[in-house]
């Protein structure tokens, strides 16, 4: 919605100014006229500018401080003004909350304002806000959705913290590697040069640094503009869906992949579902927010195949990369009539899954960063000291 610079005569006589938001200037006239203000003067600013989308720890928290007051009786527009004058926020929260409020004293709801806040909330909290307006449990949405992006932000944290570790030894060992070829391995230049050939390990590594060495400029250019490069790429829809392909059937990361896709589609389908919203718009919902394009491609298509009357378990047996006993939970829930607590207690059981999977992979990859760092720091100390020994026996022979 678009915001104007204003400026008017008030009930005193006095002139005033301000900016506000409105669907136009009618509208803007009749805001103003509601406050005892003559607009006189007004100029459309532009749109909102799209803000940064809120992660899970702020949307669990923000559900959860909503729907606690709701439940308390407490009304919208006073909990959304308890919430924007809380201490510690920070700058730009507190102006969303603001504008959250600011839309709602205008008459919107609170679907419209927070969609008026251009990709800062998910599609899926805005649907089930539009949802819970009409079934009137705007109470039991909003900590439905606090335990969701609570149990988001829990996975994410354990995905990060899995792979922090292994991060940081490839980072060590770029830099003993680099420590050694830049600073080691010259200091036995002048006696490497006095033989007639060097072994093979020895010119590979010499190879490499004169390569680093002698054309760092090329290389450290060549690896920003690839750096510069790779990022738009990689968000093209068909790069994205090709890169998260390949993730799926990477051994031992794929399968983690797949657990997890499949647990955040079947609790956000749970969640839309429990929530009144129709099956179709909570299938395509759920299909946007698993975090795979390559799956939410073709949860699309099954989207499709629901709405010419398929079930929906026989189209969730052709997705590839959705674990097979979905299919099987959901075909129980739809004879059984539970279809949400079908696909709740499966989201639960393949979180768990998640979680020791997401152990096992940390267990692997642990010791396999150290075996890598220990072959490439092994394979610089043989390529210098196999020359050292070479010279050695050479003088040796030579009656020395």
């Amino acid at each position: 919605m678009p915001v104007y610079r204003y400026r008017g005569i008030d009930q005193k006589g006095e002139e005033v100014k301000g900016q506000l938001r409105a669907a136009d200037q009618e509208q803007l006239y009749a805001l103003l006229l509601e406050k005892g203000c003559h607009l006189t003067w007004a100029k459309k600013m532009g749109e909102m500018r799209r803000g940064r989308p809120l992660g899970a720890k702020e949307l669990a928290r923000f559900s959860r401080e909503l729907g606690t007051m709701l439940h308390a009786g407490i009304l919208l527009h006073r909990a959304l003004a308890i919430l924007s004058a809380e201490d510690g926020l920070r700058s730009d929260i507190r102006r969303l909350y603001e504008d959250l409020l600011e839309s709602i004293g205008q008459g919107f709801s609170l679907s419209q304002a927070m969609e008026q806040q251009k990709g800062v909330f998910p599609p899926m909290m805005i649907h089930m806000f539009q949802a819970a307006q009409i079934a009137g449990d705007m109470d039991e949405t909003a900590l439905r959705l606090a335990d969701y992006h609570s149990r988001e932000y829990k996975l994410a944290s354990k995905l990060k913290s899995a792979l922090l570790y292994p991060k940081l030894l490839m980072v060590l060992l770029a830099a003993v590697t680099g420590f050694l070829i830049s600073f080691v391995l010259p200091q036995f230049k002048g006696l490497f040069e006095l033989m007639d050939q060097l072994p093979l390990p020895t010119r590979i590594l010499y190879g490499a640094a004169e390569l680093v060495t002698g054309y760092w400029h090329l290389a450290a250019a060549g690896a920003a503009a690839a750096f510069l490069a790779w990022g738009p790429i990689k968000r093209t829809k068909p790069v994205r869906a090709w890169l998260d392909k390949a993730k799926l059937h990477v051994p031992a990361f794929g399968k983690l992949q797949k657990t997890v896709c499949t647990a955040r589609f079947a609790r956000t389908l749970s969640t839309l579902y429990a929530s009144g919203v129709p099956v179709e718009l909570a299938l395509r919902t759920a299909a946007k927010t698993q975090g795979n394009v390559y799956i939410g491609a073709q949860l699309e298509q099954v989207t499709a195949m629901v709405e010419s009357g398929l079930p929906l378990s026989q189209a969730l047996e052709t997705v590839d990369g959705v674990l097979k006993k979905l299919s099987g939970a959901v075909k129980v829930g739809e004879e059984a009539g539970s279809l949400d607590t079908m696909l709740l207690s499966m989201a639960d059981s393949m979180e768990y899954e998640a979680e020791l999977a997401t152990e096992q992979m940390t267990a692997y990859l642990e010791p396999l960063a150290i075996i890598v760092m220990a072959l490439v720091v092994g394979f610089v100390m043989i390529a210098v000291m196999m020359p050292i020994y070479g010279s050695y026996n050479a003088v040796e022979r030579m009656g020395f």
